[in-house]
């Protein structure tokens, strides 16, 4: 009997082991039940370096969130690689983006140690240019005025922003910020929503999803997988190995 009660109580403690680290896990969950094809765009303010605009439409199955990147006239490409962000408060009337905070990070991430993109789960959701690449392959022209112009133009599928509002890494009401190398904010703009689908979620929608179902069951697997750190899979399995051993002694 007092063997049972020290199997019970073991496992009670390794299960709230892997409940405390689990809740300390600074991992972003894949984002699900988005609406339907809900569109949000920021456009970069006229009158500052780097003009462009990021959109961003929900996919049809209602997990992650398909952006379009369209950045040009970079000041000096040199200065580059340059990068972008979701920031987590709008811009100002003022126009001033140091205003906007700081990245979308809604599960505790810190800037430090920099974004992993083959990892992207353990990313801020905000740091798109961390989780996708930066511009670190502008294009080059030349334009009337002999000044260089530089084009970044890129299109991909991220799990972990949303266009729920009721989701943490909702990001409708908030900025993308473009920096220079060094940090520097050289331009900023706020999402507007464009365009809205019916209540339904991607989950029940009837349309053709236009991402490839192996591609978004790859990538799914792949967060899942990483949102559960090594730790918690051993003390998790060994909780269910003394459960079962618990279970044949009674």
């Amino acid at each position: 009997m007092n063997l049972l009660n020290m199997l019970f109580q073991l496992i009670i403690l390794v299960l709230t082991v892997t409940a405390q680290e689990t809740s300390n896990s600074t991992n972003a969950p894949v984002t699900q039940a988005n609406p339907s094809r809900t569109t949000f765009q920021a456009v970069l303010q006229v009158d500052r370096p780097v003009q462009g605009q990021l959109t961003g439409v929900s996919n049809d199955n209602g997990t992650g969130v398909n952006f379009n990147v369209n950045f040009f006239d970079f000041p000096d490409v040199m200065q580059g690689p340059f990068k972008y962000h979701i920031h987590e408060y709008p811009v100002p009337a003022s126009g001033n983006c140091t205003a906007t905070g700081g990245h979308l990070s809604p599960f505790g991430r810190q800037d430090d140690p920099a974004c992993d993109p083959t990892a992207p789960w353990t990313c801020q959701p905000g740091d798109l240019s961390g989780k996708h690449g930066n511009t670190s392959h502008l294009t080059s022209s030349a334009s009337a005025d002999s000044q260089a112009v530089g084009t970044f133009q890129a299109m991909y599928l991220d799990l972990y922003v949303s266009t729920d509002p009721s989701n943490a890494a909702f990001f409708g009401n908030r900025s993308v910020v473009v920096h220079s190398a060094n940090g520097t904010r050289l331009n900023c703009g706020n999402f507007v929503q464009m365009m809205t689908q019916d209540s339904t979620t991607g989950g029940n929608s009837n349309e053709t999803n236009t991402t490839a179902p192996t591609t978004s069951q790859t990538n799914n697997v792949a967060a899942a997988v990483g949102a559960m750190s090594w730790e918690s899979v051993v003390v998790f399995a060994a909780g269910l190995s003394l459960l079962t051993i618990a279970s044949s002694l009674i």
